[in-house]
């Protein structure tokens, strides 16, 4: 959009053409009224000055207009000056409107509507040529709008050829015309279309290689991010059309992409689940329309056309003179129209209508009624919109200043439809003349009042002096900042003109914004219960705009957000529980008592990820089998309509057919009761080969890993791997190396590109997820952190004692490591014991059982997130996303399980040997040695009996309580069981987490076991 004025003009009498049309554009018809000019000056700059701005804050040519010496002498000048402008321009304008609409050039437009947005006001006796030449102007901008989607459709080899251009809008018109109003009449003529088509290929190709040109000598990273999307857009539907080109698509897209500057279609090819790609899509029509918009022009999807309007159209025929009624018109028309229905196919229905009907008169008569009948509503709608002008003034158009725009999207869009097929019938021509251009003004202020709007959010609702002056300060600050991003210009002059009437722009822009929450209100009333995806995107966004401003949307847009919440995690959970190949979701009973399952383990383990979801299981499971529904009948039909593969079918072919087909016969095979499942039995069987070098190729890419950023990188460490898999023999690996079919060196460069080209593709988004991920990893670690703190302190709090047994090495039994790593690495068995003499379980005991739990189950997921983001960060030379996962690591060397101390498990064996001895005690005898006598006797003891008795004892009594830890993103989910022959207390893990615990104690020990892989 071109800047509203240029400073410091000076034309050839010396007259300061900035300020004559500044002063124009404030004092309107006041300009050339002496006393009311000073009046009026006045009374601008009182506004001012009570706000607490000086003129010159607004603009440097207020200055002088607001000193009182001055003044007078001011507007006198003034009334001559804007007279003599306004004459000047009358004389050029009168010229200029004489001319067709499509041989206006872009620049008479510009200048042009910008001297008329100015001028317009001071002097009436222009409104009349300034509504023609905007209307002139608008419908020209519509129609390059139309003339853009049918270059796309024409698109080709033969883009520059008439007849294939004639045989390609005989197949696409009649979808065409239910696009716009102006594509609706570009193929009621096809064959002036085409050629007229055919001379705007040349231009196209023509700005194209401009385009291309530009971009290849940019150096500046802003300039690229502004042209490169544009370039990627040329390039997908022009480059092979124009053709014959030195400056390749391929070179100039490497450049935007090197600078990270990407581009998505609104389609991503054929999906067998999906609808088959419109035609709008792919045009990309939203797009087109998007851009349009962006300058001002809004263009929408009209309602269909009925036979009263296409016939209503068709009599507007200037070579219908001799015919006075719409009943002779009509019988004329539709007599030569409906003889050839190939060339006409939008009326083939009102011709089959008409030709079977045998009173012609009558059926004519009938449409020049409903004519008649719809004009009467439409002249009523226009009336009660308020435009109808004053017919005594400028013929009933009415100022630009003065156009209603209280008008949505739809209302513009239904009104000059009305316009395009009753306007002469209705005899409203100056109706629809100021209807096209209040929509035009419409769009124009759109796009002035939302870069005001965005800055202020929260300031545009009020009503006193107070909001009144803050509001005119702020919006100042705001001007000043826009002009100074946008190079000292101001984008727009509708912008201009807000911003140099900071009082008139308060009401302004908080009218519209009031029209703005009126619109929303209507769309939520409609929406807010049951949005679909696009609702959400649309309605979201203008809630966000608008709440700061608007207490009335507060409730329905929270509605709406909590809705779309549920409709975005629902496809979340959608696809989760599809690749579990089950049949979940093939009807609500079996996704319900699934749900039901899953949201306990959810809730244990606190995982708040589908809160929402369970909150609401049986809307959730309504959401989904709905959707799963309506997904298989598109499957069911698309793989009816596919050819099928077999043996034969070469492993190229397959790489085309298996990826999209084979995963969704896994996924939603046990949902689709009517899929044919020999189909795909076929894909089962015949797409062994294609995984299987799909799978050595993978290997091949990580072990490739930070050499893949260039074919010449890839083909260097090809060749030398090459040599090596020779030398040692790897069979598997070589058949890389050596082609039977093709030169080796040419096999090499054609893999090497395949391979890059897949680790673009894995690339393509990948920084953006990493960033993603790392925040999310960051906020798990330490939600983590956090219940490991809470478990050490419930622990203390019970005289939990948490502990691990040796755990094992995963050695062979010869003591030799395995060569290749076993699924379950190194189990360490855990025990809790609890020491008391009395044996109750209490509710701080059962919490600490399950924060133990709750951590090891958090601890491995994360484990399992940094394992599948490890991965993605083997290629982050090739993807540029080295500081991201510099980061990710960071967090994941800090992710550390429950401290436990080493504890042994002994077993005493206790030998107690028991001597029974006997004792034999003799007579004792008496022997004198003739001076003393002595008495003697003799004792014997005998071993009659040794025992030894060994005993070994250990008393365990648990009851097991067992849970299952189950990841979404590598493992399958696997029970750990306590086999039943084994002796109480031995615990068997196998592959999972495993929990045996709670039990009832006979004695003094509580004993919990714990079996955990690591």
């Amino acid at each position: 959009v071109a800047r509203a004025v240029k400073r410091q003009v000076t034309g050839a009498s010396g007259v300061d053409e900035e300020e004559v049309r500044l002063l124009a554009l404030i004092l309107k018809e006041d300009s050339k009224d002496d006393k009311k000019c000073e009046e009026k000056l006045e009374k601008h700059c009182k506004e001012l000055s009570e706000a607490n701005l000086t003129p010159e804050q607004v603009h440097e040519k207020l200055k002088d207009f607001c000193d009182s010496k001055k003044r007078d002498k001011k507007c006198k000048e003034l009334k001559k000056n804007v007279e003599k402008k306004c004459g000047d321009f009358k004389t050029e304008l009168e010229e200029l409107v004489k001319k067709e609409a499509s041989n206006l050039k872009n620049d008479e437009c510009t200048k042009n509507e910008q001297q008329c947005l100015f001028l317009e006001e001071a002097c009436s006796d222009l409104t009349k040529n300034c509504n023609d030449l905007r209307n002139k102007c608008y419908q020209n901008k519509r129609d390059k709008v139309a003339k853009e989607v049918l270059l796309r459709i024409i698109k080709g080899k033969n883009f520059k050829d008439k007849n294939s251009c004639e045989n390609k809008l005989e197949v696409y018109c009649q979808e065409l015309s239910q696009m716009s109003d102006e594509l609706m009449k570009l193929c009621f003529d096809q064959k002036n279309t085409c050629d007229n088509l055919v001379k705007e290929t040349q231009q196209k190709c023509e700005s194209f290689k401009n385009l291309k040109t530009e971009i290849k000598t940019i150096k500046e990273d802003e300039q690229l991010k502004k042209k490169c999307p544009l370039l990627y857009e040329e390039c997908i539907f022009y480059d092979e059309s124009c053709g014959n080109d030195s400056l390749k698509c391929s070179e100039l897209e490497k450049k935007c992409q090197e600078k990270n500057i990407t581009y998505t279609l609104s389609y991503s090819g054929f999906d067998p689940i999906e609808p088959e790609i419109t035609l709008a899509e792919e045009v990309d029509l939203e797009g087109i329309y998007r851009k349009a918009a962006e300058e001002g022009t809004l263009v929408g999807k009209p309602l269909p056309a009925d036979a009263t309007a296409l016939v209503a159209f068709l009599i507007q025929d200037p070579s219908l003179t001799t015919q006075r009624t719409n009943k002779e018109k009509c019988k004329k028309i539709l007599e030569d129209k409906c003889k050839n229905l190939k060339e006409h196919d939008i009326i083939k229905g009102l011709c089959e209508d008409y030709n079977a009907n045998k009173d012609k008169d009558k059926k004519c008569e009938e449409l020049s009624t409903d004519i008649e009948e719809t004009c009467k509503f439409f002249i009523s709608k226009t009336l009660m919109i308020h435009f109808f002008g004053d017919g005594n003034k400028n013929d009933g158009i009415i100022k630009w200043g003065n156009l209603s725009t209280f008008l949505s999207n739809k209302d513009c869009t239904k009104l000059e439809s009305y316009c395009l097929y009753f306007e002469k019938s209705c005899r409203s021509e100056t109706a629809c003349k100021n209807i096209r251009a209040a929509c035009y003004k419409r769009g124009l202020d759109t796009l002035a009042n939302e870069v005001l709007q965005k800055e202020m959010r929260g300031m545009l609702h009020g009503s006193n002096k107070t909001w009144l002056s803050g509001f005119q300060k702020k919006l100042i600050e705001v001007c000043k900042k826009v002009k100074k991003e946008n190079k000292g210009v101001f984008p727009s002059n509708e912008l201009f003109v807000l911003c140099v009437q900071p009082s008139k722009a308060a009401r302004l822009l908080s009218h519209d914004l009031r029209m703005k929450t009126i619109f929303l209100q209507d769309d939520l009333n409609r929406k807010r219960d049951f949005p679909v995806k696009e609702d959400c995107e649309e309605l979201l966004k203008k809630c966000e705009a608008l709440r700061k401003d608007s207490k009335k949307i507060e409730w329905p847009c929270h509605t709406l957000s909590q809705n779309c919440d549920q409709l975005r995690n629902a496809k979340e959970l959608k696809e989760l529980l599809l690749n579990e190949h089950k049949d979940i979701l093939k009807n609500q009973e079996n996704c319900g008592m699934y749900l039901k399952e899953k949201c306990n383990e959810w809730s244990r383990r606190r995982n708040e990820r589908f809160s929402l979801l369970c909150a609401l299981q049986n809307r959730t499971c309504r959401i989904m089998v709905e959707d799963v529904k309506n997904q298989c009948k598109i499957f069911e039909k698309n793989i009816k309509k596919y050819q099928g593969i077999d043996s034969k079918t070469k492993i190229e072919e397959l790489g085309t057919y298996c990826p999209i087909w084979h995963p969704h016969c896994h996924r939603f095979g046990p949902n689709c009761p009517d899929l044919e499942k020999n189909k795909c039995e076929d894909f089962e069987k015949y797409c062994k080969p294609y995984y299987k070098q799909r799978d050595l190729e993978n290997a091949l890419i990580f072990e490739f890993r930070g050499h893949l950023d260039k074919k010449k990188n890839c083909k260097t460490n090809l060749d030398k791997y090459c040599t090596l898999w020779d030398q040692t023999g790897n069979k598997t690996l070589k058949g890389f190396c050596n082609s039977s079919t093709d030169n080796n060196e040419t096999f090499r460069d054609k893999l090497c590109e395949k391979l890059v080209q897949r680790v673009k593709e894995k690339c393509q988004g990948l920084s953006k997820e990493l960033e993603k991920a790392k925040n999310d990893l960051e906020e798990k670690h330490k939600d983590y952190e956090k219940v490991k703190k809470d478990t050490k302190n419930a622990m203390e709090e019970t005289n939990l004692v948490f502990s691990t047994t040796k755990s094992t090495d995963n050695k062979t039994e010869k003591g030799v490591k395995p060569s290749t790593p076993s699924v379950v690495q190194d189990i360490v068995h855990f025990k809790l014991v609890k020491r008391n003499e009395k044996v109750q379980v209490t509710e701080k005991e059962a919490k600490a059982f399950d924060l133990v739990a709750l951590a090891f189950s958090l601890y491995v997921e994360l484990k399992e997130t940094c394992h599948h983001l490890k991965d993605d960060c083997e290629f982050r030379k090739e993807c540029k996303c080295k500081d991201q996962c510099k980061e990710i690591e960071k967090i994941c060397l800090k992710i550390e399980p429950l401290k436990v101390k080493p504890h042994e498990i002994k077993t005493v064996t206790e030998t107690n040997i028991t001597t029974v001895t006997e004792t034999v005690k003799e007579a004792e005898k008496t022997v004198g040695d003739g001076e003393k006598c002595k008495s003697l006797s003799t004792t014997d003891t005998w071993v009659t009996k040794t025992s030894t008795h060994t005993s070994t004892s250990t008393t365990t009594s648990t009851v097991t309580s067992r849970i299952t830890l189950t990841s979404t993103r590598r493992c399958k989910p696997t029970k750990c069981t306590t086999g039943e022959e084994d002796e109480a207390g031995e615990v068997k893990p196998s592959e999972g987490l495993r929990m045996s615990g709670w039990s009832v104690m006979r004695g003094v020990l509580l004993a919990m076991m714990i079996s955990f892989m690591i």
